[in-house]
């Protein structure tokens, strides 16, 4: 597994350091024997003024899932809230400090919120507990169902500002779900929360691809009668065709600079990988010949794509140069090798799914230089469709594991560790994409 450089901060214990200069930075592997992320308490937020029911229910929404950030984080370790010393009889502003670190706490996020009608304002803190300084105070107001947006900003700004990389909060999945008479695409906040219909009902519609920079989403449409390539925006407005040859056009891949899509077409029986621009127009076809070619994937500097082939027989992962050129074969174990998904992080591997003796999937990272392979899941049902964080930490899935509650939405460290229910998603989803980080 390849190490990560994390920056954490030493915070300063002289009370007279400006709280904009309470930081030196030191550099600590993350992975590595000596790291251990930073321990965090976000203790529930408190309800200030207001119509106390409405904000009792943002408030205690808004505190599962600041814990629930707090504890995807890779950076961060989530102090369990079961030790906090009584964190009720302190007022959110001005904590008590020798009570968070008798638990273990070096830092410290408390909110209050107050919901007016249609607005919820809400008030986070991040404070440092060995300095016991206040270091970050973010004021937001949003709708009582939009609540979720300030807390994944908030978090966001800290894992920035104690790393040095942005946090992921702030970015979506988007899936494909049963709707009444045909697929649709939908797009939630990356915890689920926010859920929304893109997509029409009635028609099939697959493979969700995001647009650079969160712009909006690719994917493939029957809405005519041919597996076409669609584009429409996050507001579900102004579809439009963008790829509509006979045959297939789907599996559509954004390259990093967002301006050509690697996508699937087929002709005389066979499907090629081909290159267009975002626009649809200048098509040229990168893998000639016969055989089934299917699921680009761009690396993270735009040089090289990875795909689906069947040249060899049973599908196997391969890696080629954008143009086309130096293709060559990465995967040379199991029976059917599909689904890959290159990490966006300079170096990343990439995951993909395969179909072991057992007849079930799992999902596997190879490595794009070596072709060593790595497997994260094993005896958990059938394991799919593998997308990456837009920091390259985390892999998002579907999983069976859950038995009858069908396909449900995962996410687990990149290393396979920690998996955990994305469970305000519901059943039977399929193919999801995590996308970029958005400004909302």
């Amino acid at each position: 597994m390849k190490s990560t450089r994390l920056t954490l901060f030493i915070l300063s214990a002289i009370a007279a350091v400006p709280a904009n200069a309470f930081a030196q930075r030191i550099a600590i592997t993350v992975g590595g024997a000596n790291f251990r992320p930073y321990p965090m308490a976000a203790p529930d937020l408190v309800v200030i003024g207001g119509e106390s029911g409405a904000g009792g229910k943002v408030a205690k929404e808004l505190s599962q899932i600041l814990q629930i950030d707090v504890d995807l984080a890779r950076s961060l370790e989530l102090v369990p809230p079961n030790t906090y010393l009584a964190p009720e009889k302190e007022l959110p502003t001005k904590p008590v400090f020798p009570n968070w670190t008798n638990v273990g706490a070096s830092g410290l996020i408390r909110g209050q919120v107050t919901v007016s009608g249609k607005t919820a304002k809400i008030n986070l803190r991040f404070f440092d507990v060995v300095s016991q300084r206040e270091v970050l105070s973010r004021d937001y107001e949003e709708s009582p169902e939009r609540g979720s947006r300030a807390v994944h900003k908030f978090l966001d700004e800290v894992i920035e500002m104690l790393t040095g990389e942005k946090g992921i909060f702030s970015s979506q999945l988007s899936y494909v779900r049963k709707t009444r008479g045909g697929k649709a695409v939908f797009v939630a906040d990356w915890d689920g929360g926010a859920e929304r219909r893109i997509t029409a009902e009635g028609i099939l519609s697959l493979l969700p691809a995001w647009l650079s920079g969160g712009a909006g989403l690719l994917y493939t449409s029957y809405a005519e009668g041919n597996p076409d390539l669609w584009r429409i925006g996050l507001d579900g407005q102004n579809p439009k065709s963008i790829s509509s040859q006979r045959g297939l056009n789907t599996g559509a891949a954004v390259s990093p600079d967002g301006r050509k899509i690697a996508l699937t077409l087929s002709s005389n029986g066979n499907t090629a990988i081909s290159l267009m621009n975002i626009d649809g127009s200048n098509v040229v076809t990168l893998t000639p010949g016969f055989g089934q070619n299917v699921s680009p994937t761009w690396s993270p500097d735009g040089s090289r794509i990875a795909f689906v082939s069947s040249r060899s027989g049973n599908p196997h992962i391969f890696v080629m140069n954008a143009d086309g050129s130096n293709a060559r074969r990465l995967t040379f174990q199991g029976s059917y090798n599909q689904e890959p998904d290159w990490s966006p992080k300079a170096g990343g591997q990439i995951a993909f799914t395969a179909r072991d003796e057992r007849m079930k999937y799992d999902i596997f990272l190879v490595d794009p230089d070596t072709g060593v392979i790595t497997r994260l899941t094993q005896d958990e049902g059938n394991n799919e469709s593998p997308t990456h964080s837009p920091d390259g930490h985390h892999v998002a899935f579907v999983s069976t594991r859950a038995g009858a509650g069908g396909r449900r939405i995962y996410v687990m460290d990149v290393d396979g560790n920690n998996p955990r229910l994305i469970a305000r998603v519901q059943s039977d989803v399929e193919t999801p994409s995590w996308g970029p980080r958005l400004g909302y």
